[in-house]
């Protein structure tokens, strides 16, 4: 299987970097894919990116991953979030594999992933960690229900992830669901949890942080800052970041030193 991540944008933080460090860090010889559209310029993360081992970084070639009508639809979503999600499910679709948001966190081996991994919380079934076979009844079904995306849908964030997850839960025979808490252990609306709290973590397979939220952290995140504050999300980076250097990998570049944590107010 082929490792998968989205990137469009110039905001790549240490955060963004951690997450495909750590997945080629724990990719147990798998193949680990940045997809670019709108790559960074100057980026120093994205810079380490690019040196790490087994990783290739590609532009996102839109004629050849899409079809006509979902190309130029892909050219009028207005969130980077749809597009990040439809260009998901073309690569699925077309290669198979993982996929991994750029704001999480590996924590462990993904070589037993298993070759159907979806995630369900009751409301959505999650697209931020996924693992599917090429060409899944799944993911061709959702591509063609978004050949009807509509105007009205361009503009509600989280239409495309409600489409998913109904098509995912009409499909029979029913997908095999994996463990909820091992890869989405906090739930969105609790996300600063994970960079003030210490919790348990050692069931943890993939962190997902929530990066519309935590890049109040990420982005003045470096390795100092890992090592002095104490939380979720600095357990669970401490021994990535050891492992890095045992390994010689870049692990991040300098940025103005925060006193500590972000917070309102």
């Amino acid at each position: 299987m082929t490792i998968f991540f989205y990137w469009s944008g110039q905001d790549f933080d240490f955060g963004n970097y951690l997450a495909v460090a750590s997945a080629a860090r724990h990719a147990s010889g798998m193949p680990v894919v940045v997809v670019v559209d709108d790559p960074p310029v100057d980026n120093p993360h994205f810079d380490n990116v690019r040196r790490l081992p087994a990783v290739a970084v590609e532009p996102l070639d839109p004629a050849a991953l899409l079809p006509p009508v979902l190309r130029d639809l892909y050219g009028r979503m207005r969130f980077v979030a749809h597009r990040s999600d439809l260009v998901r499910l073309a690569l699925l679709a077309e290669h198979g594999g993982i996929y991994l948001d750029t704001d999480t966190l590996t924590c462990a081996d993904l070589g037993d992933t298993p070759e159907v991994l979806l995630l369900d919380d009751g409301k959505i079934v999650h697209l931020g960690c996924l693992a599917l076979p090429a060409g899944h009844p799944v993911l061709t079904a959702t591509l063609k229900a978004l050949e009807n995306f509509s105007d009205a849908d361009l503009d509600v964030y989280q239409s495309l992830i409600y489409i998913w997850t109904r098509i995912v839960r009409e499909q029979s025979p029913p997908v095999e669901f994996g463990e909820l808490e091992a890869y989405f252990p906090i739930h969105w609306r609790d996300w600063e949890l994970a960079f003030t709290r210490r919790l348990a973590a050692d069931r943890i397979r993939v962190l997902h942080h929530y990066g519309y939220y935590s890049r109040r952290y990420t982005r003045v995140m470096d390795e100092e800052w890992i090592l002095r504050n104490d939380c979720l999300f600095s357990d669970l980076a401490r021994p990535l970041l050891r492992d890095l250097h045992r390994m010689g990998w870049p692990v991040g570049a300098a940025v103005a030193a925060p006193r500590g944590p972000e917070r309102d107010g």
